[in-house]
């Protein structure tokens, strides 16, 4: 190109209508020097760090850690456990480059079962604290989360709002930590303004402690919970009031018993699941700002919705929105025509019983359901799918439409 020059503002645009296209953008650095700085920018936006192999590339690729393109990334990635402690090794550290990241994940997915719920030696996560100030969502997960420091890594973030914290919440001895000693206590803790995400496979009530002592409060808009035990009820009870000024949408979800064999594997005994004792509900009464409430229940947890949903009907002035997701089961859709003897007799009259409380929302206070059900692609059809449905909430699936989701194979 002999005369490469444009005005900047034109640059501009027709680099950014091209964010999407990688390959455009790599011929556009080509064109002429100016043009690469705003060719990186979408470039490096999204980095992922899978393997040592790919820390090490990018360090050989990019000796010079100031003049290294990480100031563009957004959004971080690292997936794997030696990747995460390497990171923060060495001189100024590699995560010193990345300053204006709003997104990081730190994960350790080439964990094998065993390892992933046992001690990993080593692992510091205070290299990582307020690397960037700009930080607004964290994410950490597996045996990452096993680190006490993982609550001042939370606290070094000013701007952070969104949380996710996914793992082995065992009992741990602060003042005995393998990781290293833990820095002060934080006299301040981020907004926290955004999203909380817990998923505990050994209950959630250390890392619910944790969160209760922040010192400037909690104030997330939207809770999910995936809920494991009965013991984790009192948690999301705990959390659901703490939040209750601010909190707009709560989504619980279940999994089934036998789920997690890996814990099994480690010789521990993990607590009784979610099962048929009484549990209490949430009171979802003082949560005035509370737009939708979401629930995707496991087979065992058809009672506490019961639950939850009384307490809705009863005590909320101005009832949220109720999304009801329906476990799909191939071998109950298969048999769709005799849910109530597939399904069992008291599982089937409490799905009775869910279905009179959603038509009893629907009719004296106006709040219509969303019944939801996600099948597998290419999976049973839809007609057996709703019929099944219809079978097991016969009167509220009069009245509201059936949204069937194919499910892509993503978490």
């Amino acid at each position: 190109m002999s005369n490469p020059y444009l005005p900047r503002e034109t640059l501009d645009y027709i680099v950014d209508l091209l964010h999407d296209q990688p390959e455009t953008l790599k011929e556009c650095c080509l064109v002429s020097k100016p043009w690469i700085p705003r060719t990186r920018k979408h470039l490096f936006a999204t980095i992922e760090f899978i393997s040592i192999k790919d820390l090490e590339s990018w360090k050989k690729t990019f000796p010079d850690p100031p003049n290294s393109p990480g100031c563009h990334t957004r959004t971080l990635f690292f997936r794997c456990a030696r990747v995460v402690t390497a990171a923060g090794t060495g001189a100024g550290g590699l995560i010193q480059t990345f300053s204006q990241v709003v997104r990081l994940e730190l994960s350790a997915s080439d964990a094998k079962p065993l390892v992933m719920f046992g001690t990993l030696e080593k692992t510091s996560l205070a290299p990582f604290h307020n690397f960037s100030p700009t930080l607004k969502s964290l994410r950490v997960d597996s045996v990452v989360l096993q680190c006490p420091q993982v609550f001042d890594l939370v606290c070094s973030f000013p701007l952070l709002e969104d949380l996710t914290l996914l793992g082995d919440d065992q009992p741990l001895d602060d003042d005995n930590d393998s990781h290293g000693p833990r820095t002060v206590v934080p006299s301040t803790s981020p907004p926290l303004t955004g999203s909380l995400e817990l998923t505990m496979l050994l209950g959630m009530g250390n890392v619910t402690r944790r969160l209760l002592d922040l010192p400037n409060g909690l104030h997330f808009r939207e809770l999910v919970f995936w809920w494991f035990y009965e013991m984790d009820l009192s948690s999301m009870m705990e959390l659901v009031a703490r939040c209750s000024d601010t909190l707009e949408c709560l989504d619980v979800r279940c999994y089934p018993p036998g789920t997690f064999a890996p814990v099994l594997l480690r010789g521990c005994n993990p607590p009784s699941f979610v099962g048929d004792r009484n549990p209490a509900s949430i009171d979802l009464s003082k949560a005035t700002k509370l737009k939708d409430v979401v629930f995707r229940p496991g087979s065992l947890t058809v009672k506490w919705v019961i639950m939850a949903l009384q307490t809705i009907a009863s005590k909320c002035q101005d009832p949220p929105q109720v999304s009801l997701h329906v476990p799909y089961s191939s071998t109950l859709v298969g048999a769709s025509p005799n849910v109530r003897q597939s399904v069992g007799e008291r599982d089937f009259g409490q799905w009775l019983e869910l279905d009179r409380l959603l038509v009893q929302l629907w009719e004296s206070h106006s709040v219509c359901p969303k019944i939801i059900c996600t099948t597998p692609k290419g999976g049973k059809e839809k007609e057996d799918v709703r019929g099944y449905i219809e079978r097991l909430l016969p009167e509220i699936t009069k009245e509201v439409i059936i949204d069937l989701v194919e499910h892509n194979g993503a978490q």
